[in-house]
């Protein structure tokens, strides 16, 4: 028996996460809950946490609960605690915005939902391996009749407006300079969605241009955040003008761009964001267009809830699904246009719609859950540590 540790923040996925370490057979699970940014104080606390339950492994998301001052990270390592990060964003975040370096230690092993940071992470002496997010059954399988559909499409997503005002805080003026290319580079990524963003961004990014304070990376960073914003903002701006009954679920900001009866803000990811899905004819997973090697959420837990999805094309995508042919379990679309096609016609074809979603449903209940995605995890730390004697 070993005892592992979760520093809890109770964000989206760690609750299942949490439920799946459980089950692990030989797992004993203290959960920690801890701010997102302890303080040293707090950070010391956690550590003593962990001494009084010997735990043997950390296991975070994100590295929430890690703190800026190394307190966690240097007891881990100085206690020979093995450290487990599975990291659902820009693994380099913190590196980026608070200056705090991704650094590599002998105790850390680092999961991405993004395969694309990979290779960075490894070039830097990180041991990264890539895990793409998963399912919770418990949450988006439930044995129940279904609902019967109130609309014909919908989308389940913030506005992105907060993030996009907290990336570009005390730099508007440097980044309202760069809306021409911003808006230049939307207008070629919606011809050419395999276009390395990162690159021409780069390109862009001149440091001799720079404001005080702001670095290189941070720059790429915003500006690749802002195209995402832009790209999904118009793409769902121009579905809820053409299709009268679709419908936003997510923030109020949405009401810069849309009327109040196109949105709602009454769904909770654990209370009825299953049922919504169910009750949505074809249900559209808009990609950040910044996530290149990964799936979204959407994609899992529609499918697990027996619902429609159609979501942007990627060549990771069919590494998990069929997405062409008469087996395909999951719908992709290259533009703007091929999306509005592909709704009026699945909207409209209830039984090829219907087996599409049980084909991607089995195969979600059968590779994709988080007990799936965990026992991945511990068979590659099981082989990093049997590998390193």
């Amino acid at each position: 028996m070993i005892t592992v540790a979760f520093f809890n923040q109770n964000f989206l996925m760690q609750k299942e996460i949490i439920d799946a370490l459980r089950r692990v057979s030989g797992v004993r699970l203290a959960v920690i809950n801890m701010p997102d940014y302890p303080a040293p104080q707090q950070a010391q606390q956690a550590c003593d946490a962990l001494s009084a339950h010997r735990v043997r492994m950390l296991f975070t998301v994100n590295d929430w609960g890690m703190g800026l001052d190394n307190v966690v990270a240097e007891f881990l390592t100085a206690n020979s605690i093995l450290h487990v990060n599975w990291c659902a964003d820009d693994p380099f975040f913190y590196e980026t915005f608070h200056g705090h370096p991704l650094r590599p230690m002998p105790n850390r092993i680092d999961f991405v939902s993004d395969r694309s940071y990979v290779a960075a992470m490894r070039s830097r002496g990180m041991n990264a391996h890539f895990a793409p997010l998963a399912s919770d059954p418990a949450l988006f399988a439930p044995a129940l009749p279904h609902p019967g559909y109130k609309r014909t499409s919908c989308f389940v997503g913030n506005s992105y407006v907060k993030q996009a005002e907290a990336f570009t805080k005390d730099y508007e003026p440097y980044f309202d300079s760069l809306i021409p290319f911003v808006t230049s580079l939307y207008s070629r990524y919606r011809q050419d969605p395999a276009l390395d963003l990162s690159a021409c961004v780069a390109q862009q990014v001149e440091p001799s241009s720079l404001p005080p304070g702001m670095s290189v990376d941070k720059a790429v960073f915003v500006l690749k955040h802002l195209v995402s914003y832009v790209f999904r903002r118009r793409l769902i701006v121009s579905l809820a003008r053409r299709y009268p009954d679709f419908t936003v679920f997510g923030d109020e900001w949405w009401l810069l761009d849309l009327p109040r009866e196109k949105i709602s803000t009454e769904v909770g990811y654990y209370v009825n964001l299953s049922r919504t899905y169910q009750e949505t004819r074809v249900n559209i997973d808009v990609n950040r267009v910044v996530i290149r090697e990964g799936l979204t959420q959407r994609v899992f837990d529609c499918l697990a809830s027996g619902a429609f999805v159609i979501t942007s094309a990627k060549p990771v995508l069919q590494e998990f699904f069929e997405t062409t042919g008469d087996a395909k379990e999951v719908v992709v679309f290259d533009n703007e246009q091929h999306l509005g096609e592909l709704i009026d016609y699945y909207a409209s074809h209830d039984s090829e719609r219907a087996a599409i979603v049980e084909r991607g449903r089995r195969r979600v209940l059968s590779e994709h859950t988080y007990d799936h995605r965990i026992a991945e995890i511990f068979r590659v730390i099981s082989g990093e540590i049997g590998g390193n004697g």
